[in-house]
This record gives structure tokens, sequence and C-alpha cells, in this order.
């Protein structure tokens, strides 16, 4: 699986893009990532999900996931993260922070 990471905004505005690739991940890695995007319903999700209430401090994520079958992308306002997201929001930035463990 293919995995697109951005996030923008922040107090201090700085930007984290980040690529994930098949290659990249470890056996262990690649069968969390599969659970975490089915546990999240992933392809199922809107393409915006955003916050009723605009925060200029909050963090946007853009997250971009290609299975081979399909491809989706979410933009997501950090307050309006549903929870089913929230374990594949942190598995992609705990990986963006660190480099490739495969």
């Amino acid at each position: 699986m293919k995995v697109h990471l951005e996030r923008t905004g922040g107090f201090a505005g700085i930007r984290v893009s980040h690529d994930i690739g098949p290659n990249d991940l470890t056996p262990e890695d690649n069968q969390e990532l599969n659970r975490l995007v089915e546990s999240s319903n992933f392809f199922d999700l809107p393409s915006q999900v955003g916050a009723a209430n605009p925060g200029a401090d909050r963090f946007q994520y853009t997250l971009k996931l290609d299975n081979g079958e399909r491809e989706h992308t979410v933009e997501l306002d950090d307050a309006a993260v549903p929870a089913t997201v929230r374990p594949l929001l942190n598995w992609a930035m705990a990986k963006a922070r660190k480099p490739s463990t495969a």
C-alpha cells in the first residue's frame, strides 16, 4: 500500500510531507497498516472532514492511500478527525518522524 501524508498549520506552521511505499514497511508494519485502514473505514470517508468551528492554529492533514485497487484522499481538520481514523493518522505521523526500518 502507498501512503502520502501532509500536515500543515499548527502554531509554528511547519509543513510535514511524507510518502510511504510498500518497500518501506516491514511485514508487521504492513499488517498493522492494513488493520488500521480496515478499522477506520478509510475508503468510505468523504474527501473532506472539517470542524464545525475552524481554528487558526489547528493542524490540517491530507492523507492519501492507494492499495493497488482503490485510491482515496481525505483532507482532515485536526479537531474533526474521527476516533476510528485517529490511530491510522497517528501511525502515519510516527512513520513520517522516523526513518524506514524495512
